[in-house]
């Protein structure tokens, strides 16, 4: 095969154009999980606000700064690995009180194609568990239960095992 310049840089345009629409496809993925998960938790509103006055949502996108250090990314910032896959991090309030409000748990999620199958591990390490999701509506379902039970879990482990009397 006698490939020339113009032939390699365009197979070279063609791969940056398939990569972006990925990301673009997966970042719109990430954000219909993020809706449907927040409508799933029948919140009281969107945002809680603290004795400042300060407005936060209860629900929040992002990223694993370091271990534990949660950053808060917009969809179109969330970028792909090298194995094609989006990852980023569901963070839920779950101390929305005025005056120690702010505790929140992070769930780790990552967003893939496998051939035109859309797949989402939830979790991290040996609490992780992976799906299907179904394209239809509520498609994500089943990863926002995971995402609830991890916290779940989290939250029994957290809890202390001495009984106060």
């Amino acid at each position: 095969m006698d490939m020339k310049f113009n032939d390699l840089k365009e197979k070279h345009l063609k791969l940056k154009r398939t990569q972006w629409q990925l990301r673009e496809k997966l970042q719109n993925n990430a954000h219909d999980l993020f809706r449907e998960y927040s409508e799933s938790l029948s919140l009281p509103s969107d945002t809680w606000k603290d004795a400042q006055g300060n407005a936060y949502r209860y629900v929040e996108v992002g990223i694993w700064k370091q271990p534990g250090e949660f950053e808060l990314t917009t969809f179109p910032r969330l970028q792909m690995d090298e194995d094609y896959r989006l990852n980023f991090v569901i963070s839920t309030t779950l101390d929305d009180s005025p005056v120690t409000g702010g505790y929140r748990q992070g769930i780790s999620i990552s967003l893939w194609y496998d051939q035109s199958i859309l797949r989402a591990a939830v979790g991290s390490g040996d609490d992780t568990a992976y799906f299907q999701v179904s394209p239809q509506p509520g498609g994500f379902f089943e990863v926002c239960a995971a995402i609830k039970a991890l916290i779940n879990t989290a939250m029994v482990r957290a809890t202390p095992s001495a009984i106060l009397a």
